[in-house]
């Protein structure tokens, strides 16, 4: 009898392999029961405060979808709940880098939410494009995380331009122009963040005609604010611009009041808005501007539900949890679109692509992932936010201190 032929006899073997394969391929499919998903979240260190307005936001929003069923995956055929992973990023670029690789390698997720410090999201950005994880980032300014061209990475925020446009436009839109800031000051923490944000206000206060007396950055989780309070007194400064952490916003703002400096205009961004700024400061808030990521007044989907439950829960309200709610909404409106949890589907999905109605607005990629989203400023007035730009009509009112007593100065 002949023998077969090797050449029949492998390709007989072949195509066994082929449907066993096939068949375990269809077996891990039915039986994939999540989409894990981690969550860098600053939980200890100078960022905590903010983080956990992100980690509160990140769940609420895991959790509305969640109970809708999940996330439905083409591949899968079915929608698969989000199990959401956190890591402590301790407020640090190293131990956001760390954490990441953590999630990635020992947590074995399939896509990446991000914190919400620049220097942060770089850090562990450049470890998801290590990986080819895709990392979906929000609260970072444009710039540069556009600049670094990552391939598994995007960004909705606003560019430090759009930012630190803020307070002229303030200026030039309320106050006449003989009572408009002389002497104004910057104040940036020393970071890649403050460094950027530093760079735009420099050549925007060029634009608008001011020159800054005193620009002097400060290293953060500082404790002796002296020398700045010293050098703002002695150029006789009248408006200061600030970037930092909440605890150093406070720790600054009640050295300064301890050292009766007394400055008509602050605006601040990033530390400036917690909750905890206003309850720590009480009346010695008063007048200060913060920046502001989102409002629940938007009238956009969902937007006065979700404000109304972190109120519930917080006793309190947030500037924030609008942006990071929506980043979820962006992650899993990019999974269906993608049909997959494939991180380079996923990541095809989100470059160039327009997620609608999410709790921020409408929310457009260009195709390196980069979307821009405006900003807004609110002053602390007897510990509620006012409104002050954009302007609303009948709303939005501009305070400055009184300059010999008596009741404030109301621009409207």
């Amino acid at each position: 009898m002949r023998s077969r032929p090797k050449t029949t006899w492998l390709l007989v073997f072949a195509f066994v392999f082929a449907w066993c394969f096939a068949g375990l391929g269809s077996v891990y499919a039915q039986e994939r029961s999540e989409i894990r998903v981690g969550a860098l979240v600053s939980m200890t260190g100078m960022n905590a405060m903010t983080g956990a307005e992100q980690k509160w936001a990140y769940e609420q929003a895991v959790e509305d979808i969640n109970n809708d069923g999940g996330v439905y995956v083409e591949e899968y055929g079915k929608k698969l709940p989000i199990n959401l992973i956190f890591a402590d990023d301790k407020s640090q670029a190293a131990d956001a880098a760390s954490a990441m690789e953590r999630l990635i390698k020992q947590q074995n997720i399939d896509l990446a939410l991000s914190t919400n410090i620049t220097p942060l999201n770089i850090a562990a950005a450049t470890v998801c494009d290590k990986y080819e994880v895709f990392y979906s980032i929000t609260c970072s300014w444009l710039e540069p995380v556009a600049a670094e061209n990552f391939e598994f990475a995007s960004d909705f925020f606003t560019s430090t331009r759009g930012a630190a446009e803020m307070p002229f436009l303030i200026w030039e839109e309320y106050l006449p122009e003989d009572k408009r800031p002389s002497r104004p000051a910057l104040m940036m923490e020393d970071n890649r963040d403050g460094q950027a944000f530093g760079d735009s206000f420099r050549k925007l206060a060029k634009e608008h005609g001011y020159e800054f007396v005193v620009d002097d950055p400060y290293t953060p989780g500082s404790k002796d604010f002296s020398s700045h309070t010293l050098k703002f007194k002695s150029a006789g400064v009248d408006a200061l611009l600030w970037l930092g952490s909440p605890t150093d916003g406070i720790m600054f703002m009640r050295q300064m009041r301890e050292s009766n400096l007394k400055i008509p205009y602050i605006h601040g961004w990033k530390g400036f808005w917690p909750s905890e700024f206003i309850n720590t400061l009480g009346e010695n808030a008063n007048y200060v501007i913060h920046d502001g990521f989102w409002t629940e007044r938007n009238k956009q989907p969902g937007a006065a539900r979700l404000g109304k439950l972190y109120r519930e829960e917080h006793d309190k309200d947030s500037v924030s949890v609008g942006l990071y709610y929506a980043n979820v909404q962006v992650l899993a409106e990019a999974i269906e679109k993608a049909g997959s949890i494939d991180s380079r589907k996923v990541r095809d999905t989100v470059f160039g692509g327009e997620f609608k109605g999410t709790v921020k607005g409408d929310i457009k990629f260009n195709e390196n992932g980069i979307c821009e989203v405006p900003l807004v400023a609110l002053q602390w007035w007897n510990k509620e936010r006012v409104p002050v730009w954009p302007t609303v009509p009948g709303v939005s009112k501009l305070r400055l201190p009184p300059k010999n007593g008596g009741e404030p100065r109301v621009f409207e």
